[in-house]
Formats: structure tokens, sequence, C-alpha cells
């Protein structure tokens, strides 16, 4: 089977994958919004936050490395696999030692239990790192897929009866450590043969690994800390309630576009890494993966953000109002992350992690302080304007410092892959945000009317003036069989 069809196979069950988690953790995110408070929201989010730095720690970059490696013994497998162990259970100590200190931070004495429960994550979740590794190494999406589907099927179940059973916020949490349980089991599992475990770890044979490492996790590091700074200022500056406001928009219109991305960035980075030599294979590759992704992500987050003052306080009630002018300024910020996120693995994919780090420090420097002062003098939306606006500048940035070296000029082709279809869906979300002015309609109705109209405007003009992006995006699907 050729690189295409393994990849395009693997573009299908990612896909499978993401909209089955995807939808899972809706429900549930949708329930907890009835069910519980902003502050319980903004609580959980801070926990998530210490926790998602301490993931990135925790793998310390050798999954990518494992990825990115042509070839690697056995014996180094089994080196990586205990190193991952040992790196889970010092992070789940540092977390449990801290736990005190951030809630006497926050002021928040409820966040030292939520914290101390949240670290078991880190403890289990090496457990299938090297297997996660290898499965994508091998293509072999149809595993991680049947894996994640029944693992979020299973956490959701017990997330939703614990909601019920009233446990509060503490349901989010257990249901998210037995996910973590289950995935690195059924992992193992489907990995056992191409990850056979020995009692052997020496340093020196991963030493080339762990170096690629190092340059990745500062990267991840920096790069997760600027994705998340604006939540931790607001946690900090504004109080966890504001965080809760923040934190459901942040759920409803960038981590979505995440997952959907990782759709196309999770199969691209390592068929980038087995075309790196190749620089006209690298560009019609890189080309293709970001026209598919402003294709598909730009409708729905520009669409989503032109119904949200219905659909918000219809399906979530008003006392979630505050979120809606964030879920309209975040859709910005989503689509440009949206754009980047190819540029990462190209850049991973040809071996420029100290690119990549380097890059993300710089951003991380720059960007924190003048956040915290438009927040501190201006409030949220204020702040919220700015990070688009960085956002957007960043984007010919990282053309300049990190695109162009990788692949040569070709800002025209660059521009002309994903401005198109944005263009499109912004048109079409101005068009949809201008039935809001009917006050006379129910907001069912209206927000039927909305969804209707979008998807009308948006696949028309598509097939008027973008044809030919419509009928590749068509043969590539096709193509999987």
């Amino acid at each position: 089977m050729n690189l295409r069809v393994r990849a395009t196979k693997a573009v299908y069950w990612t896909a499978t994958r993401s909209a089955a988690t995807l939808g899972s953790r809706f429900i549930v995110m949708l329930l907890a919004a009835h069910l519980l408070a902003p502050l319980d929201i903004g609580l959980y989010a801070i926990a998530n936050l210490v926790l998602g730095f301490a993931y990135i720690l925790a793998n310390g970059g050798l999954t990518q490395g494992v990825i990115s490696k042509p070839d690697v013994h056995p014996d180094q497998l089994s080196s990586l696999f205990w190193f991952n162990l040992l790196s889970g259970a010092v992070l789940t100590l540092a977390v449990a030692l801290a736990a005190p200190l951030l809630a006497e931070f926050y002021g928040q004495p409820r966040l030292l239990d939520m914290l101390l429960v949240t670290a078991l994550n880190l403890l289990v979740a090496p457990f299938g790192q090297m297997s996660q590794a290898l499965l994508q190494k091998h293509l072999d999406f149809a595993s991680l897929a049947r894996v994640d589907i029944t693992v979020a099927l299973l956490s959701s179940l017990c997330a939703v009866g614990m909601l019920y059973a009233g446990a509060g916020v503490y349901a989010l949490i257990v249901s998210q450590v037995l996910g973590t349980v289950l995935r690195g089991i059924f992992l193992r599992i489907c990995c056992r043969d191409l990850l056979p475990i020995q009692l052997r770890f020496r340093y020196a044979e991963i030493r080339s690994i762990v170096h690629f490492g190092i340059f990745q996790t500062g990267s991840a590091f920096l790069n997760y800390f600027s994705s998340r700074i604006d939540q931790f200022l607001i946690g900090t500056l504004g109080g966890p309630q504001a965080l809760g406001y923040y934190s459901l928009a942040w759920n409803l219109i960038i981590e979505p576009v995440f997952r959907v991305s990782l759709v196309i960035t999770s199969v691209a980075f390592p068929v980038f890494a087995k075309r790196q030599d190749d620089i006209g294979a690298l560009r019609r590759g890189f080309r293709v993966v970001t026209k598919l992704l402003a294709t598909g992500i730009a409708p729905l987050v520009f669409g989503f953000a032109a119904i949200a003052s219905n659909a918000i306080p219809l399906v979530l009630g008003a006392r979630w109002a505050p979120s809606i002018p964030l879920v309209q300024l975040l859709s910005i910020v989503a689509i440009v992350r949206t754009i980047n996120i190819p540029v990462g693995s190209l850049v991973l994919a040809v071996g420029r992690a100290d690119k990549l780090f380097y890059w993300t420090l710089g951003y991380c420097v720059l960007q924190p302080p003048l956040y915290a002062a438009f927040l501190v003098m201006g409030g949220l939306i204020p702040a919220t304007l700015f990070l688009c606006a960085v956002n957007v500048a960043a984007m010919f940035l990282a053309y300049g410092l990190l695109l162009r070296p990788a692949l040569g000029p070709i800002f025209a082709d660059y521009m002309g892959a994903f401005l198109p279809s944005t263009v499109l869906a912004a048109g079409m979300a101005i068009a949809v945000q201008s039935l809001s002015m009917i006050e006379t309609a129910p907001t069912s109705t209206l927000l039927a009317a909305q969804v209707c109209l979008g998807i009308i405007i948006y696949g028309g003009t598509m097939m008027l003036f973008r044809r030919g992006d419509v009928s590749q995006i068509a043969s590539l699907i096709a193509s999987r069989g």
C-alpha cells in the first residue's frame, strides 16, 4: 500500500476518532454547564492547565523523537518506556507537592483535592505513550481510533453518571483519570507486538532521542504556555469565575478546532517525516493540508460565532451570556491557529525542533506582559482583541521565519491555500449574523434559520468560486478505499 493511500486511510480513522471524542466531550460539557456554576468550571480549568504543563514534561518530546527517527531498536524502546514511567512518577509527586501552594495562591481550598486527584493522570499516562508513538509511526491510526473511541464513550458515561449523582466537578476529574487508565491499558494491548518490554534501561542508547526531545519539549512547553497564558492570567487577575466564562468560550470554539486539526496534523507529521528530503513533495503536502484545514474549519468557526448570541442562551442558559462576545472574538484566534498548525508539523518533520523552540520562546517573552496590561486596564474583551491581533501578526512572521527557510518562497501558494475559503466563510458569517436582527421570531426558529442559511451560502459559494478545491478534497476522501 503506497504512502498516499495509507495517509488517506489514517485521516479517515483519525477523523472518526475525533468525531467520537468531540461528540462525547461536547455532551459532557453541555451537561456540566447546566449543572455546575461558572466558578466550578473555572477551578476545573485551572486544574487542567496544571495537568497540561505536566503532560508535556512527562512525554519529554519522546513521542515525536520516535516518529522522526527512521529506525528505533527494541532495546531503545524498552529504555524509553522506563524513562517515561520514571518521568511520570516524578511529575506526579511534583504536582502533589505544589497543590497546597496553588490552592493558597488562588484562594480556593477546594483546588487542593482537585489537583491531587488530577495528578493521578501523570502516574498512569506513560504506560501508553510509547505505544501511541509506534502506532503513529506505522500509520496504524485504525487501532488508535478504536482505543480512543472506546475510552471516550466509557469515560463520558462515567462523567454523566457522576454528574447526575451529584458528584459536582469531581465527576469531570474522576472520569478523566478513568479515561487515562483505560487508554494506557488498551494501547499496550494493541502494541504488544511492536513494543516488547524488557527490564532494561540504558540512557546512553536513547541519548539522541532525548536530545531531540529536549528541544521539542521546550518548544511544546512554551507553545502550551503561549496558547494558555491568557487563561493563567485571567484566573490570576480576574479570578476563577471570570476564567469559567472564558473557559467555556475556549471549549466551545478553540478546543474543538484544535481536536479537529489533529485529524490532519497527527497524520501529516509522520508523512512529512517520511518525505523530509523531497522539497517538492513537502510543498505539495503542506499546501493540501493547509487547504483542507481552512476549507473544513473556517465555516464551522465563523458560523458558530455568528449564531452564538442565540445558541448559547438557548442551550446553556442566560447565565453564560458573558461568554458570547468571547466566542465571537476567539473565532479569529481559532482560524489563525488552525492555519499555523501545519507549519509546526513541517518544521518538526525536517528535524528543526530547535527553530520551533526559539520561535515559541520569543512569542512567550513578548505576549504575556502586554496581554496582562490589556486585561488589567480594560478587562476580558480588550485583552481578547489584543490576542486576535497577535495571532494574525504571528501567522505572517511564521511564514518568514519558519516556513520560507524550509520550503522556499511559496507566499502566493500559502495565501492561496487558506485565504479564499476563509474569506467566503467570513462573508457567510456576516449574512448569518444579520438574521439576528429579526426580533419577532422565536429563538429556536431563528437559530435553525441561521444554520440553514449558513450551509446554503457557504456550500453555494464554494461550488461557484472554489469548485476545484471541493473536487480535490472529495477525491482525497474518495481515495480512502
